[in-house]
């Protein structure tokens, strides 16, 4: 167990007849709204209102977030996005990237080369070890200090604070936007998911 709750340990998606589109060719976020509706259609109580995809799945659990993604890109990971007001007045602790970061139902969709469709594999991942957290938490709380430091917000600018988070202005077509994405680089999520790999020896239940 971690902090008390029963981890999931898989979800019993049926991945074989999602009609993805062709990962190479979008980034528009489209994928993962195929696979919420799919999952969905078979019976999973998405909610599109929550701040986890699956919040609450059972009593125990923390909630469950769906990611999913091209297997061979390496762009950053969204981890989800708040306001400007909100970072400045939110620790970690209490923040919504602190939700979406404990399980994570993530898909990875990638062309097969041999029979000319999309095929896709999906794995829980637990990143609630505190080692994890810690490198979440010390990310944002450092562009956090950067973002209350400069006292406004800057159009498209990207705050930095090593491989485990950046804090990205979500520019609006109407105007500067009041909303950041909090993002992974590709090489820090590698190292993470490699070390929730490792500490996978919790206690778990199948869904």
């Amino acid at each position: 167990m971690a902090n008390g709750n029963v981890m999931v340990k898989t979800l019993k998606v049926d991945l074989s007849n999602v009609n993805f589109s062709d990962p190479e060719k979008v980034t528009d976020g489209r994928n993962g709204k195929i696979l919420e509706n799919a999952m969905r259609e078979q019976g999973f109580p998405i909610d599109p209102t929550a701040t986890v995809d699956l919040p609450g799945i059972n009593k125990n659990s923390p909630g469950i977030e769906v990611k999913s993604r091209s297997k061979t890109t390496g762009s950053m990971h969204t981890v989800g996005t708040m306001t400007y007001d909100d970072i400045i007045d939110t620790v970690w602790s209490e923040s919504k990237f602190k939700e979406k970061l404990q399980q994570q139902w993530r898909v990875e969709i990638a062309n097969n080369s041999i029979t000319g469709k999309i095929d896709a594999t999906g794995s829980m991942v637990d990143l609630t070890h505190p080692d994890i957290q810690n490198l979440f938490k010390e990310a944002y709380e450092n562009c956090r200090a950067q973002l209350a430091a400069q006292g406004k917000i800057i159009k498209g600018q990207t705050i930095r604070s090593g491989q485990y988070g950046v804090l990205e202005h979500k520019p609006t077509k109407k105007g500067t936007g009041k909303s950041y994405a909090m993002r992974i680089p590709h090489s820090g999520m590698k190292k993470v998911l490699n070390l929730a790999n490792s500490t996978y020896n919790q206690l778990f239940e199948e869904l």
